[in-house]
């Protein structure tokens, strides 16, 4: 099947030129830029352990005793249900922003050299059209109060608890039916899919942390991927320069 999009509200529509942003440590951007792939991560082993997961007030309704027996049996299903297809599900995260993010630097770029792949919607989507995936912008909410319509495992795929809300994430979504005898398989944490990273890379940032000589070496290997055009130094850092 090829790539599918959801918005679970309106205002999560995505425009064509929406920016968005991949901060990887410069080992991930290797493996991204010279092996052609990108990885996918099992969402039971993401930071956050209520990955598609109901939050934990909506379990402890269920220990009420006033509360109906419906509702208990739904919960019930629910455990089922994400204990079969949960560990199924595997995500690819972008950071949905108009501007470069040094809280983003530190969380997934690390607190040295590392990289950030800028693109677009509209860029990304169409490399991954031919994929069998599912796209859509995370949903920052409280679920038990803000009454949410969750419909199968893609919808719990796009909620997340409001703490998180600073990373404004997008995500691709792979539903491996296959099994561990899946080849896209890595290991059992995540997945690879093919992909051509210059058909994604709009620009490519070199952390403001970066030495000198890190800079010139990673420059030395985009180069060799002829995308030299493509590559900047961050300036996040940099001290103006004042005049007397």
């Amino acid at each position: 099947m090829p790539l599918s999009i959801r918005n679970l509200s309106p205002q999560d529509v995505l425009g064509d030129e929406t920016t968005l942003w991949k901060y990887l440590t410069f080992e991930k951007f290797l493996d991204f830029l010279l092996m052609k792939r990108m990885y996918f991560r099992r969402v039971d082993k993401l930071h956050d352990p209520y990955e598609c997961l109901m939050p934990p007030g909506m379990y402890a309704t269920a220990q009420d005793e006033e509360s109906p027996e419906s509702w208990k049996r739904f919960l019930m299903r629910h455990d089922e249900y994400i204990n079969t297809e949960r560990t199924k599900v595997f995500v690819n995260s972008w950071h949905v922003s108009e501007h470069e993010s040094e809280a983003m630097w530190k969380l997934f770029g690390g607190s040295g050299h590392s990289i950030a792949v800028q693109t677009t919607f509209d860029t990304l989507m169409t490399e991954m059209s031919s994929h069998d995936l599912t796209a859509g912008k995370v949903v920052y909410t409280d679920v038990a109060q803000d009454d949410c319509q969750i419909s199968d495992i893609y919808d719990f795929s796009l909620l997340k608890r409001k703490p998180f809300e600073h990373e404004k994430e997008f995500r691709l979504i792979y539903i491996n039916n296959d099994g561990p005898d899946s080849p896209k398989l890595l290991d059992a944490n995540g997945l690879h899919i093919q992909v051509e990273p210059a058909h994604i890379i709009e620009s490519i940032y070199v952390s403001p942390l970066s030495e000198p000589w890190q800079f010139e070496l990673s420059l030395a290997i985009i180069e060799g991927q002829g995308l030299s055009d493509r590559v900047t130094r961050s300036t996040l850092f940099n001290c103006p320069v004042m005049r007397r």
